[in-house]
């Protein structure tokens, strides 16, 4: 098993994750690289990737893994080679299972904005234990608490970066920017997911640190 770390950006931030899933199957096969496929009637190429991103977001800190025992530097290489503007591999290691996706418990985002928060106004949303924001659901918006879902929040120069829940305790990183755009007068923000953490523990480590990237 190989895991691979990528990116999404440029105008790959505006690939659907399905259509990423598909382009990155056919990348292996235009590499000529060797990866499993399940069994069964309708087999399909063993690659297992973590959480998807909403449309429109960048991130620099993506995962796969791959059933497949090329070397890793090489099925990087070869795989870089074919892949589309904006989605590059940028590690690769081996590694015994594919179940890093389902370990990932929080995700760092940046947010670049037209206005900054107060220190005042960051020590005002982590003092609350109730947090209530308008969310996204299967049956549309609905209000929903997610002050547990924000580990930290701090400022970085002009910029906003917040660690969010991910997973059981997903908070898009979107609808987070947009509750802090429209309350606090922000303006327009571009985010980024800088860096995806497990928990080990109690203390949060980056999924380069576990397993090695």
């Amino acid at each position: 098993m190989i895991l691979c770390k990528f990116t999404k950006t440029d105008s790959a931030v505006y690939t659907p994750h399905l259509d990423l899933l598909r382009e990155m199957g056919r990348a292996v096969r235009r590499a000529n690289l060797n990866v499993r496929f399940s069994e069964g009637f309708n087999p399909h190429m063993l690659l297992f990737f973590s959480q998807p991103l909403p449309l429109g977001l960048a991130s620099t800190a993506e995962y796969f893994c791959a059933d497949s025992d090329e070397e890793p530097t090489a099925f990087m290489d070869g795989l870089n080679v074919k892949l589309p503007r904006g989605v590059r591999v940028l590690s690769a290691v081996r590694c015994e299972k594919a179940s890093v996706h389902a370990e990932i418990t929080h995700a760092k985002y940046r947010y670049k904005t037209e206005k900054t928060l107060s220190n005042e106004v960051i020590r005002d949303i982590m003092s609350r234990i109730v947090l209530e924001i308008p969310v996204k659901t299967k049956k549309g918006m609905a209000n929903s608490d997610i002050r547990s879902r924000i580990y930290s929040l701090e400022k970085d120069g002009d910029d906003i970066v917040a660690v969010l829940g991910c997973g059981k305790e997903n908070l898009r990183a979107d609808s987070f920017g947009n509750y802090l755009s429209f309350e606090y007068a922000l303006g327009d923000y571009e985010v980024v997911k800088e860096d995806s953490f497990i928990a080990k523990d109690g203390i949060l480590k980056t999924v380069d640190e576990v397993y090695g990237l």
